[in-house]
Protein backbone atom coordinates (compact mmCIF):
# COMPACT_ATOMS: atom_id res chain seq x y z
CA UNK A 1 0.00 0.00 0.00
CA UNK A 2 1.17 3.22 -0.76
CA UNK A 3 0.19 6.26 1.01
CA UNK A 4 0.91 9.74 -0.54
CA UNK A 5 -0.73 12.92 -1.90
CA UNK A 6 -3.18 13.31 -4.89
CA UNK A 7 -1.96 15.47 -7.46
CA UNK A 8 -4.83 16.74 -10.39
CA UNK A 9 -3.93 13.55 -12.54
CA UNK A 10 -5.30 11.64 -9.54
CA UNK A 11 -9.13 13.34 -9.75
CA UNK A 12 -10.85 10.79 -11.34
CA UNK A 13 -9.64 8.32 -8.72
CA UNK A 14 -10.70 10.46 -6.20
CA UNK A 15 -14.22 10.55 -7.65
CA UNK A 16 -14.82 7.64 -7.65
CA UNK A 17 -13.93 6.78 -4.88
CA UNK A 18 -16.22 9.59 -3.48
CA UNK A 19 -19.04 8.32 -5.34
CA UNK A 20 -18.68 4.60 -3.87
CA UNK A 21 -18.02 5.37 -0.28
CA UNK A 22 -20.98 8.61 -0.52
CA UNK A 23 -23.15 6.81 -2.48
CA UNK A 24 -23.78 9.97 -5.35
CA UNK A 25 -23.60 10.55 -8.71
CA UNK A 26 -20.65 11.75 -10.56
CA UNK A 27 -18.93 11.76 -14.11
CA UNK A 28 -15.45 10.56 -13.58
CA UNK A 29 -14.71 11.99 -17.06
CA UNK A 30 -15.39 15.19 -16.12
CA UNK A 31 -12.68 17.51 -17.54
CA UNK A 32 -13.38 20.23 -15.07
CA UNK A 33 -13.38 17.96 -12.14
CA UNK A 34 -11.02 19.21 -9.76
CA UNK A 35 -10.04 18.15 -6.23
CA UNK A 36 -11.60 19.05 -3.17
CA UNK A 37 -8.70 20.86 -1.58
CA UNK A 38 -5.20 21.59 -1.99
CA UNK A 39 -4.47 18.48 0.80
CA UNK A 40 -5.85 14.76 -0.28
CA UNK A 41 -4.13 12.27 1.25
CA UNK A 42 -4.65 8.68 -0.59
CA UNK A 43 -4.01 5.09 -0.17
CA UNK A 44 -3.09 3.58 -3.09
CA UNK A 45 -2.32 -0.05 -4.40
CA UNK A 46 1.09 -0.98 -4.92
CA UNK A 47 1.47 0.39 -8.39
CA UNK A 48 0.27 3.49 -7.70
CA UNK A 49 -2.53 3.89 -9.42
CA UNK A 50 -5.66 2.40 -7.79
CA UNK A 51 -7.31 4.53 -5.42
CA UNK A 52 -8.71 2.44 -2.28
CA UNK A 53 -9.01 5.38 0.18
CA UNK A 54 -8.23 8.88 0.53
CA UNK A 55 -9.47 12.03 3.01
CA UNK A 56 -8.94 15.57 2.93
CA UNK A 57 -7.15 17.55 5.33
CA UNK A 58 -7.88 21.23 5.60
CA UNK A 59 -5.26 23.21 7.47
CA UNK A 60 -6.46 25.58 10.57
CA UNK A 61 -5.64 27.28 12.77
CA UNK A 62 -7.51 27.50 16.51
CA UNK A 63 -7.85 29.27 19.19
CA UNK A 64 -6.45 27.94 22.54
CA UNK A 65 -6.23 29.97 26.04
CA UNK A 66 -5.17 32.85 24.17
CA UNK A 67 -3.05 31.43 21.94
CA UNK A 68 -3.37 29.37 18.49
CA UNK A 69 -2.52 26.11 17.47
CA UNK A 70 -2.10 24.68 14.19
CA UNK A 71 -4.78 22.11 12.89
CA UNK A 72 -5.57 19.71 10.84
CA UNK A 73 -9.14 19.82 9.79
CA UNK A 74 -9.97 15.96 8.47
CA UNK A 75 -12.90 15.69 5.95
CA UNK A 76 -14.49 13.50 3.48
CA UNK A 77 -12.88 10.21 4.69
CA UNK A 78 -14.24 7.34 2.36
CA UNK A 79 -12.86 4.37 1.25
CA UNK A 80 -14.36 1.72 -1.35
CA UNK A 81 -16.38 -0.90 0.10
CA UNK A 82 -14.97 -3.53 -1.56
CA UNK A 83 -11.47 -2.58 0.67
CA UNK A 84 -12.92 -1.40 3.74
CA UNK A 85 -11.40 -3.52 6.73
CA UNK A 86 -7.60 -3.56 4.74
CA UNK A 87 -6.49 -0.38 7.02
CA UNK A 88 -6.30 2.09 4.43
CA UNK A 89 -8.24 4.46 6.43
CA UNK A 90 -6.01 3.81 10.03
CA UNK A 91 -2.47 4.17 7.27
CA UNK A 92 -3.73 7.38 5.87
CA UNK A 93 -4.31 8.82 10.05
CA UNK A 94 -0.74 6.92 11.22
CA UNK A 95 0.73 9.22 8.43
CA UNK A 96 -0.81 12.15 9.72
CA UNK A 97 -0.23 11.05 13.35
CA UNK A 98 3.33 11.08 12.58
CA UNK A 99 4.49 13.65 10.29
CA UNK A 100 4.59 16.41 13.51
CA UNK A 101 3.04 18.88 10.87
CA UNK A 102 -0.12 19.77 13.21
CA UNK A 103 -0.57 20.28 17.13
CA UNK A 104 -3.70 19.03 17.16
CA UNK A 105 -6.62 17.09 14.81
CA UNK A 106 -10.39 18.08 14.28
CA UNK A 107 -13.31 15.98 12.81
CA UNK A 108 -17.07 15.74 12.88
CA UNK A 109 -17.00 12.11 13.10
CA UNK A 110 -19.49 9.90 11.81
CA UNK A 111 -19.56 7.57 14.45
CA UNK A 112 -17.60 8.24 17.49
CA UNK A 113 -16.85 4.92 18.74
CA UNK A 114 -14.98 4.21 15.19
CA UNK A 115 -12.86 7.46 15.49
CA UNK A 116 -12.23 6.79 19.44
CA UNK A 117 -10.09 3.75 17.95
CA UNK A 118 -7.59 6.22 16.45
CA UNK A 119 -7.50 8.86 19.33
CA UNK A 120 -9.78 11.01 18.73
CA UNK A 121 -12.29 12.27 21.57
CA UNK A 122 -15.39 14.42 21.89
CA UNK A 123 -14.49 17.69 22.90
CA UNK A 124 -18.07 19.59 23.89
CA UNK A 125 -21.46 20.24 23.06
CA UNK A 126 -23.66 22.59 21.14
CA UNK A 127 -27.53 23.61 21.39
CA UNK A 128 -29.82 23.76 18.91
CA UNK A 129 -32.99 25.93 20.32
CA UNK A 130 -36.43 25.85 18.53
CA UNK A 131 -38.03 29.25 20.18
CA UNK A 132 -41.48 30.71 18.89
CA UNK A 133 -41.13 34.29 17.81
CA UNK A 134 -43.39 35.25 20.75
CA UNK A 135 -41.33 33.86 23.35
CA UNK A 136 -38.52 37.23 22.07
CA UNK A 137 -41.13 39.70 22.61
CA UNK A 138 -39.28 41.53 25.19
CA UNK A 139 -36.35 42.33 22.54
CA UNK A 140 -37.46 45.73 20.63
CA UNK A 141 -37.53 45.18 17.10
CA UNK A 142 -35.60 47.18 14.74
CA UNK A 143 -34.09 47.37 11.18
CA UNK A 144 -30.41 48.39 12.13
CA UNK A 145 -28.89 45.28 10.03
CA UNK A 146 -27.80 45.37 5.96
CA UNK A 147 -27.69 42.30 3.62
CA UNK A 148 -24.05 40.83 3.34
CA UNK A 149 -23.61 40.56 -0.80
CA UNK A 150 -20.15 40.14 -0.93
CA UNK A 151 -18.73 43.66 0.42
CA UNK A 152 -17.64 44.47 3.83
CA UNK A 153 -16.19 41.11 4.48
CA UNK A 154 -13.17 42.10 6.43
CA UNK A 155 -15.39 43.95 8.68
CA UNK A 156 -17.50 40.56 8.70
CA UNK A 157 -14.45 38.75 9.56
CA UNK A 158 -13.42 40.77 12.12
CA UNK A 159 -16.54 40.22 14.18
CA UNK A 160 -16.21 36.88 13.83
CA UNK A 161 -12.56 36.56 14.59
CA UNK A 162 -13.23 38.57 17.72
CA UNK A 163 -15.91 36.40 19.11
CA UNK A 164 -14.34 33.02 18.22
CA UNK A 165 -11.35 34.09 21.10
CA UNK A 166 -13.87 33.50 23.13
CA UNK A 167 -13.92 29.83 22.73
CA UNK A 168 -11.58 27.15 22.51
CA UNK A 169 -10.34 25.42 19.84
CA UNK A 170 -12.91 27.90 17.64
CA UNK A 171 -11.11 28.13 14.03
CA UNK A 172 -9.60 31.25 12.64
CA UNK A 173 -11.18 32.58 9.61
CA UNK A 174 -9.21 34.51 7.11
CA UNK A 175 -11.81 34.34 4.09
CA UNK A 176 -15.38 34.57 3.60
CA UNK A 177 -16.12 31.36 2.09
CA UNK A 178 -18.74 30.35 5.39
CA UNK A 179 -21.11 33.49 4.30
CA UNK A 180 -23.45 33.18 1.72
CA UNK A 181 -22.54 35.93 -1.13
CA UNK A 182 -25.38 35.29 -3.80
CA UNK A 183 -28.56 35.41 -1.16
CA UNK A 184 -30.84 36.01 -3.97
CA UNK A 185 -29.36 32.91 -5.65
CA UNK A 186 -28.70 30.15 -2.52
CA UNK A 187 -31.29 31.92 -0.15
CA UNK A 188 -29.57 32.07 2.58
CA UNK A 189 -28.83 35.18 3.85
CA UNK A 190 -26.12 37.38 6.25
CA UNK A 191 -27.02 39.92 7.99
CA UNK A 192 -25.21 42.27 9.75
CA UNK A 193 -26.03 44.28 12.52
CA UNK A 194 -24.09 47.98 13.14
CA UNK A 195 -21.12 45.94 12.34
CA UNK A 196 -21.46 44.82 15.86
CA UNK A 197 -23.21 41.58 15.19
CA UNK A 198 -24.24 39.35 12.12
CA UNK A 199 -26.85 35.98 12.03
CA UNK A 200 -26.75 33.80 8.93
CA UNK A 201 -29.86 31.96 8.25
CA UNK A 202 -32.74 30.65 5.95
CA UNK A 203 -36.66 31.01 5.85
CA UNK A 204 -38.77 27.34 5.42
CA UNK A 205 -41.77 28.54 4.83
CA UNK A 206 -43.21 25.04 4.85
CA UNK A 207 -42.06 24.59 8.81
CA UNK A 208 -42.50 28.55 9.68
CA UNK A 209 -39.44 28.52 10.42
CA UNK A 210 -36.54 30.73 10.57
CA UNK A 211 -33.14 28.77 10.74
CA UNK A 212 -29.95 30.13 12.19
CA UNK A 213 -27.08 28.53 10.92
CA UNK A 214 -24.50 31.30 12.92
CA UNK A 215 -25.26 33.82 14.96
CA UNK A 216 -22.19 35.98 16.62
CA UNK A 217 -22.38 38.96 19.13
CA UNK A 218 -20.08 40.18 21.32
CA UNK A 219 -22.39 41.86 23.89
CA UNK A 220 -25.63 42.23 25.03
CA UNK A 221 -26.31 45.47 23.03
CA UNK A 222 -25.27 43.45 20.30
CA UNK A 223 -26.83 40.34 21.15
CA UNK A 224 -30.00 42.22 21.75
CA UNK A 225 -29.55 43.86 18.54
CA UNK A 226 -29.59 41.20 16.32
CA UNK A 227 -32.29 39.29 17.66
CA UNK A 228 -34.51 42.10 17.59
CA UNK A 229 -34.05 42.55 14.05
CA UNK A 230 -34.53 38.83 13.21
CA UNK A 231 -37.72 39.48 14.93
CA UNK A 232 -38.65 41.17 11.84
CA UNK A 233 -39.92 37.72 10.46
CA UNK A 234 -42.54 36.74 12.90
CA UNK A 235 -45.64 38.81 10.88
CA UNK A 236 -45.19 35.69 8.94
CA UNK A 237 -42.91 32.85 9.92
CA UNK A 238 -44.09 31.36 13.63
CA UNK A 239 -40.66 29.69 15.07
CA UNK A 240 -36.54 30.52 14.90
CA UNK A 241 -34.31 27.93 15.04
CA UNK A 242 -30.98 28.62 16.62
CA UNK A 243 -29.76 25.40 14.65
CA UNK A 244 -25.78 25.67 16.31
CA UNK A 245 -25.06 27.48 19.49
CA UNK A 246 -22.50 26.98 22.37
CA UNK A 247 -23.72 25.15 25.15
CA UNK A 248 -23.82 27.92 28.04
CA UNK A 249 -24.69 30.65 25.00
CA UNK A 250 -25.80 33.46 26.49
CA UNK A 251 -28.35 34.01 24.16
CA UNK A 252 -30.55 31.70 25.84
CA UNK A 253 -31.47 34.59 27.90
CA UNK A 254 -33.19 36.71 25.65
CA UNK A 255 -35.84 33.62 26.00
CA UNK A 256 -39.18 34.99 27.79
CA UNK A 257 -40.53 31.31 28.46
CA UNK A 258 -38.25 28.60 28.02
CA UNK A 259 -41.12 25.98 28.09
CA UNK A 260 -42.81 26.30 25.12
CA UNK A 261 -38.84 25.85 23.27
CA UNK A 262 -37.25 22.84 22.20
CA UNK A 263 -33.94 23.05 22.63
CA UNK A 264 -31.46 19.90 22.04
CA UNK A 265 -27.74 18.52 22.99
CA UNK A 266 -25.66 17.33 20.51
CA UNK A 267 -21.54 16.83 20.34
CA UNK A 268 -19.67 19.62 18.28
CA UNK A 269 -17.26 17.21 17.08
CA UNK A 270 -14.07 15.25 17.81
CA UNK A 271 -10.37 16.00 18.11
CA UNK A 272 -6.97 14.39 18.60
CA UNK A 273 -3.93 15.82 19.96
CA UNK A 274 -0.96 15.61 17.68
CA UNK A 275 1.85 17.54 19.66
CA UNK A 276 0.93 17.21 23.37
CA UNK A 277 4.00 19.23 24.54
CA UNK A 278 3.01 22.12 22.70
CA UNK A 279 -0.56 21.64 23.89
CA UNK A 280 0.56 21.37 27.88
CA UNK A 281 3.08 24.67 27.09
CA UNK A 282 -0.06 27.09 25.22
CA UNK A 283 -2.52 25.84 28.20
CA UNK A 284 -3.05 29.17 30.51
CA UNK A 285 -2.21 27.23 33.96
CA UNK A 286 -3.79 28.71 37.68
CA UNK A 287 -1.83 31.42 39.43
CA UNK A 288 1.34 30.56 41.51
CA UNK A 289 2.74 27.91 40.90
CA UNK A 290 2.46 23.87 40.45
CA UNK A 291 3.91 20.63 38.85
CA UNK A 292 2.50 17.48 37.83
CA UNK A 293 3.57 14.32 35.84
CA UNK A 294 1.34 12.58 33.91
CA UNK A 295 1.33 9.41 31.49
CA UNK A 296 -0.07 9.73 28.18
CA UNK A 297 -0.09 6.21 26.27
CA UNK A 298 3.49 5.64 27.02
CA UNK A 299 5.00 8.86 27.25
CA UNK A 300 5.32 10.81 30.67
CA UNK A 301 5.36 14.34 30.83
CA UNK A 302 6.29 16.33 34.05
CA UNK A 303 5.46 19.83 34.08
CA UNK A 304 6.29 22.80 36.17
CA UNK A 305 4.35 25.76 35.61
CA UNK A 306 4.98 29.49 37.83
CA UNK A 307 4.72 32.74 37.32
CA UNK A 308 8.18 33.03 35.18
CA UNK A 309 6.32 30.23 32.64
CA UNK A 310 6.33 26.60 31.83
CA UNK A 311 8.92 23.71 31.92
CA UNK A 312 8.35 20.23 30.41
CA UNK A 313 10.50 17.90 31.26
CA UNK A 314 9.40 14.71 29.28
CA UNK A 315 10.10 10.38 30.80
CA UNK A 316 12.09 12.03 33.57
CA UNK A 317 11.98 8.77 35.85
CA UNK A 318 8.64 10.02 38.15
CA UNK A 319 5.67 8.18 39.13
CA UNK A 320 2.64 9.53 37.27
CA UNK A 321 0.16 11.14 38.96
CA UNK A 322 -2.52 10.37 36.77
CA UNK A 323 -2.29 7.97 33.26
CA UNK A 324 -4.79 8.05 30.42
CA UNK A 325 -4.55 7.12 26.88
CA UNK A 326 -4.21 9.98 23.87
CA UNK A 327 -7.90 10.31 23.43
CA UNK A 328 -8.74 10.77 26.91
CA UNK A 329 -5.98 13.39 27.23
CA UNK A 330 -7.30 15.43 23.94
CA UNK A 331 -10.66 15.24 26.10
CA UNK A 332 -9.15 16.37 29.43
CA UNK A 333 -6.09 19.09 28.42
CA UNK A 334 -8.38 20.24 25.17
CA UNK A 335 -11.24 20.60 27.00
CA UNK A 336 -10.35 20.50 31.12
CA UNK A 337 -12.64 18.82 33.53
CA UNK A 338 -14.59 18.36 36.94
CA UNK A 339 -15.23 15.22 39.29
CA UNK A 340 -11.78 13.46 37.83
CA UNK A 341 -12.87 10.15 39.66
CA UNK A 342 -16.05 9.72 36.85
CA UNK A 343 -13.98 9.88 34.09
CA UNK A 344 -13.51 6.31 32.34
CA UNK A 345 -10.35 5.33 30.93
CA UNK A 346 -8.68 7.69 33.79
CA UNK A 347 -6.44 6.06 36.00
CA UNK A 348 -5.59 7.84 39.21
CA UNK A 349 -2.28 7.82 41.25
CA UNK A 350 -2.48 10.88 43.00
CA UNK A 351 -5.95 12.76 44.06
CA UNK A 352 -3.78 15.72 45.17
CA UNK A 353 -1.72 16.62 42.38
CA UNK A 354 -1.63 20.05 40.92
CA UNK A 355 -3.33 18.28 37.59
CA UNK A 356 -6.78 18.62 38.66
CA UNK A 357 -6.53 22.11 39.47
CA UNK A 358 -4.50 23.09 36.74
CA UNK A 359 -7.46 22.27 33.98
CA UNK A 360 -10.46 23.44 34.86
CA UNK A 361 -13.79 23.34 32.45
CA UNK A 362 -12.86 25.49 29.43
CA UNK A 363 -15.60 26.84 27.14
CA UNK A 364 -14.77 24.55 23.95
CA UNK A 365 -16.57 25.71 20.56
CA UNK A 366 -15.94 24.97 16.55
CA UNK A 367 -18.59 24.54 13.98
CA UNK A 368 -17.04 25.42 10.39
CA UNK A 369 -17.42 23.02 7.81
CA UNK A 370 -14.54 20.68 6.76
Amino acid sequence: MIIRFLTQSDVFEHEKVASQAFVFSTDINDPDAVLPCEKVLGAFDDDDKTLFADLEIHEKRCHYDGGLLTCAGVGGVAAKPEHRGRGAVKALFDKIFSENEYDIAILYPFSEAYYRKLGFERVGYALSATVPFAELSEIEKNRDAVLYEGDGTDRLLEIYNRCAEKYNLCFVRDTAEMFPDKPYLSQSYTYIWRNNAFATFSVDRAKSTVFVKEICFDSLESMRGIVGFLRNYESNQKNVCFQNIPENAPLLRCIRDMRSSAVTLRDIGAARILNVEKVLKAHRYPQGSGEFTIRIENEAYHVSYSENGVEIDRNGGRDPDAVMGIGRASELLLCGFADAEYIPDLVIRNPGSDFFRAFPPKTTFFSDDL
